[in-house]
């Protein structure tokens, strides 16, 4: 694989250049408008799986920098979708982004686990404040200039779906790209020859995947779509690290839902409600560092629900919807679109990015980074929203004490972050981990 320079060097200025540049931009100024930030909004289900919440974080903290406009979060699936929404609200509050929307989508079946809405300041979020999700997508793309909307999809396609039922000229016209956390397949019989595979979130509703990929393929309307077989393994340790380091709210949340969520998978699993797929051998070979010899070797396969799971995780996790929001996001897509070999697939005039197979995978040290820096900017961003709203009594919590060092993993641009990846001063944030993929 490509070596971390070689996957940012290109459009990446030098602190000289940009020095440059901002000089003579200065002296211009009078005369260029500013560039407005390229608008996204995300169809995500967070609580039952905290890969969610981090690309909700991530967005967020792109959001405050300027890279992007956050238009809005719906929030899908489950029986009750609006706790759902409650929870991204409620998390958009903690790190500051209040006039963010947050709209409550289709909903979906299963059982909520206890850890999912376990995050500080939820019971006290004003659920008047969230919105009908299909109406706040609709008023979204209105808003937005023709062909620069993004659309990101990380759990279900029914709403982005049913928009194009109510409205497909809209959704063609001001949408510009669409970001799937999904898989695709060839099949010389279907029209445009690709079809859904089998992920998780196409087979939380087939209609509406199928309705979208064809949607998107016969309009030309350009795609990234990452499957589950291109994303790195990355260490859960991540999260503790900076939980550990700071009073931190939020962090707090996602270290622990890491573990719990991963426990209520083992559940589902035992009880039958996941793919065939996902068997005990794969949840012990991914999440616990087991491999299928030892698994047979120990006689695994007889422990059930009851069992206590949390014990034999070894901290391994991918980040895929964490994955497709970064092919969602101009400033850290050419993560995917510099590699020498990149997926590209040119259908109907339009090249689309298709991360389907094991060698699309980017660097997994890369992918820490990113998620590394984002944390450090949910600590700041927490305590500077604490420290905001400490004397008028609002529910939104914040941290006490944070590490000094939090400040030092604070970047101010994708190309200062990539230039210190891996470096050492960086290496207490997560501990001693492996990257190595399993």
């Amino acid at each position: 694989p490509p070596s971390t320079a070689s996957v940012w060097q290109e459009g990446m200025p030098r602190a000289s250049l940009a020095a440059t540049l901002t000089a003579a931009s200065a002296q211009v100024r009078f005369r260029v408008r500013r560039r407005e930030p390229p608008p996204l909004i995300i169809i995500t289900d967070p609580g039952p799986d905290p890969d969610d919440v981090k690309a909700i974080l991530i967005a967020a903290m792109a959001a405050r920098e300027g890279h992007i406009a956050l238009r809005g979060v719906i929030a899908n699936g489950g029986p009750a979708p609006e706790n759902r929404a409650a929870l991204a609200r409620c998390l958009l509050d903690h790190v500051g982004c209040l006039s963010v929307p947050v709209g409550v989508g289709s909903a979906g079946t299963g059982v909520a686990m206890p850890h999912e809405l376990c995050l500080e300041g939820y019971d006290a979020v004003d659920r008047s404040r969230l919105q009908a999700g299909s109406d706040l997508l609709m008023r979204v793309m209105r808003s937005c200039a023709p062909g620069t909307l993004t659309v990101l999809c990380i759990s279900s396609l029914r709403d982005f779906a049913d928009a194009i039922s109510r409205d497909p000229a809209l959704v063609r016209e001001r949408v510009g790209h669409v970001a799937i956390q999904g898989g695709l397949e060839r099949d010389p019989s279907h029209p445009e020859g690709w079809v859904p595979d089998s992920s998780v979130n196409y087979l939380y509703d087939t209609t509406a995947a199928e309705m979208v990929t064809t949607f998107c393929l016969s309009t030309s309307l350009p795609m990234s779509v990452v499957s589950r077989h291109a994303v790195p393994m990355l260490p859960m340790r991540l999260a503790r690290s900076f939980a550990e380091r700071a009073d931190c709210p939020v962090m707090r949340y996602l270290a622990d839902a890491q573990y719990l969520g991963l426990a209520g998978l083992w559940g589902r699993l035992c009880a039958g409600d996941l793919p065939s797929r996902c068997n005990k051998q794969w949840f012990f070979e991914t999440f616990c560092g087991v491999s299928p010899a030892e698994f047979q070797r120990l006689g695994l396969e007889a422990m059930g629900p009851e069992a206590n799971i949390v014990q034999h995780l070894n901290g391994f996790v991918k980040p895929y919807d964490v994955l497709a929001l970064l092919t969602a996001m101009p400033h850290t897509r050419n993560l995917f679109t510099e590699v020498a070999d990149a997926p590209f697939v040119e259908h109907r005039g339009v090249r689309h990015l298709f991360l389907l197979e094991p060698k699309h995978t980017p660097l997994a040290r890369i992918v820490v980074s990113v998620l590394r820096d984002a944390f450090a900017k949910v600590v700041l961003a927490v305590q500077e929203s604490a420290r905001k709203h400490a004397d008028d009594g609002s529910a939104v919590a914040g941290g006490g004490g944070v590490d000094p060092r939090l400040r030092l993993l604070v970047f101010s641009q994708p190309s200062d972050l990539l230039e210190r990846t891996g470096s050492g001063s960086l290496a207490w944030a997560a501990d001693s981990f492996s990257t190595s993929p399993r």
